[in-house]
C-alpha cells in the first residue's frame, strides 16, 4: 500500500472517530435520565471492543 493511501486512510479513520465521539457526546448531553446515560456509555465502550 502506498504511503499516500495509508495517510488518507488514517485521516479518514480519525475523522470517523471524531464524528462518532461528537454523536456520543450529544446523546449523553440529551439523555433525560442517568440510566440512559449509563446505557449510552456501555454501548460506546462496546463499539471499541468488537
Amino acid at each position: 500500500m502506498s504511503t499516500a493511501r495509508t495517510m488518507i486512510d488514517r485521516f479518514r479513520q480519525r475523522r470517523i472517530i471524531s464524528r462518532d465521539n461528537r454523536a456520543i457526546n450529544r446523546a449523553l448531553a440529551g439523555a433525560p435520565t442517568q440510566a440512559m446515560r449509563d446505557e449510552i456509555a456501555v454501548i460506546a465502550q462496546r463499539r471499541w471492543i468488537s
